[in-house]
C-alpha cells in the first residue's frame, strides 16, 4: 500500500552572506531530503534576499526560498530535522495545505 501524499508549503531563510554556490548547495540538500522521503517538489519560488521583520541572531536580512511539495506526513519530521541541523538555514516553516 502506498502512503498518502499531502501538499505542503515549505519556506526557509538562508544566511544572507553566503555565496551562490553555497546557497545552491543548501537548496539541493533540502531537495534531497524531500526526495529521499518519497516526496517531490511541485514548484519553487526564489524570493531572494529580503529584509527580516526582526533580527535573527546577527542577521537583518535573509535569502528566502519557497517550495510547494508533495510528501507523506511521516516525511515532515525528517525534512525538518535536516533543516534544523543545517547551520546556514536561520529559519524555516512547513505548513500543510488543505486539499
Amino acid at each position: 500500500m502506498t502512503e498518502q501524499l499531502n501538499q505542503y508549503e515549505l519556506i526557509y531563510i538562508i544566511q544572507p552572506d553566503l555565496d551562490s554556490d553555497t546557497t545552491k548547495a543548501v537548496d539541493d540538500r533540502v531537495a534531497q531530503a524531500i526526495a529521499g522521503n518519497n516526496g517531490q517538489i511541485v514548484s519553487t519560488e526564489i524570493w531572494g534576499q529580503r529584509k527580516l521583520a526582526y533580527p535573527i541572531g546577527s542577521h537583518f536580512e535573509g535569502y528566502y526560498i519557497l517550495h510547494n511539495v508533495q510528501m507523506p506526513p511521516t516525511a515532515v519530521t525528517d525534512v525538518e530535522r535536516v533543516m534544523r541541523l543545517n547551520e546556514n538555514i536561520i529559519r524555516f516553516l512547513v505548513v500543510r495545505q488543505d486539499a
